[in-house]
């Protein structure tokens, strides 16, 4: 089965950008990049002036009226049309397609700001890929690491974020059903479909909760849904309960006909099982007579 890492390096959004940032189209992703700059430096100047002189924790959404021109005005373009271009359905073999694709119903101005929210997170995002696959995290453990850099990139763009409609960047509902393995051979049933669409509600809620309070802090904006995430992502102990059984019974079955282990993988599982033998008690009640740590402290002793 694929990592997480890997099928994150494969949704339609790392194409896009593996595809437009790539050495080949190096003169055209300057251009694209010379934009989303244009955009932080209107951005700023628009927050700039509506400040109060007392200041502002509230990020209220953006919506400037013919955003592309004062982004090609800031980029210092002889006029509008060269960024215009750039996000048109219609592109007439322009190196790099919109990250909207040629849907005509995508406005200029909205592809733009796709794309411009999706390479301001991208550093982000590519900084959960290397830790998170490094230390083989499980599903959980990559929701919050993942929801963890969104709000640091909210915290650090929120300009960016609150512009209308406002939100998250538009990549991540596709990583997120990625990160609730709706994909995965395992996935049965629409639970794993219903996990990724409440993350990516979970994803706004993070992003929103940075915008209402600039003192905020990305770890204050995901512990507030740091509960719900491990409970859509952990798996219940009944579902592990089964291949728990099974491992254990083909275990005992190898060491009585003669297989063995490690001394050290020997002490490493007895002091597991007997950890989880004071769990399961704390389920059942005092196990029956002679029973007793016998895995833990007879069985796997021969090893």
């Amino acid at each position: 089965m694929p990592s997480i890492k890997r099928e994150l390096e494969t949704t339609s959004t790392a194409r896009w950008y593996r595809h437009a940032s790539g050495t080949q189209r190096a003169g055209a992703w300057a251009d694209r990049i010379r934009d989303y700059a244009a955009l932080r430096a209107v951005l700023a100047d628009h927050v700039a002036a509506a400040a109060t002189g007392a200041g502002r924790d509230e990020q209220p959404p953006v919506q400037l009226a013919g955003l592309l021109s004062l982004v090609a005005k800031r980029a210092h373009y002889a006029g509008a049309e060269p960024v215009y271009r750039r996000y048109r359905g219609k592109q007439h073999g322009s190196p790099i397609l919109r990250w909207a694709g040629t849907e005509s119903a995508v406005r200029p101005s909205a592809a733009f700001l796709a794309e411009a929210r999706i390479a301001a997170f991208w550093p982000y995002r590519e900084g959960v890929l290397e830790v998170a696959d490094a230390f083989d995290m499980t599903r959980a453990e990559w929701a919050t690491a993942y929801l963890r850099a969104l709000t640091t990139w909210a915290a650090d763009n929120r300009p960016l974020a609150a512009y209308y409609p406002g939100g998250p960047p538009p990549c991540v509902p596709e990583d997120m059903v990625v990160i609730a393995g709706v994909h995965a051979p395992w996935a049965t049933g629409p639970s794993a479909s219903g996990h990724a669409e409440r993350l990516t509600a979970l994803a706004g809620d993070v992003v929103r909760s940075v915008l209402r309070d600039a003192s905020m802090t990305p770890l204050g904006a995901f512990n507030a849904v740091r509960e719900e995430v491990r409970s859509l992502l952990s798996p219940p102990p009944e579902s592990l309960v089964e291949p728990v059984l099974r491992a254990v019974a083909e275990l005992s079955d190898r060491m009585t006909h003669g297989g063995s282990m490690a001394p050290e993988q020997a002490r490493r599982l007895q002091a597991m099982l007997v950890g989880l033998a004071t769990l399961l008690a704390e389920q059942t009640g005092p196990p029956a007579s002679g029973t007793d740590g016998y895995l833990a402290d007879g069985y796997l002793r021969e090893a």
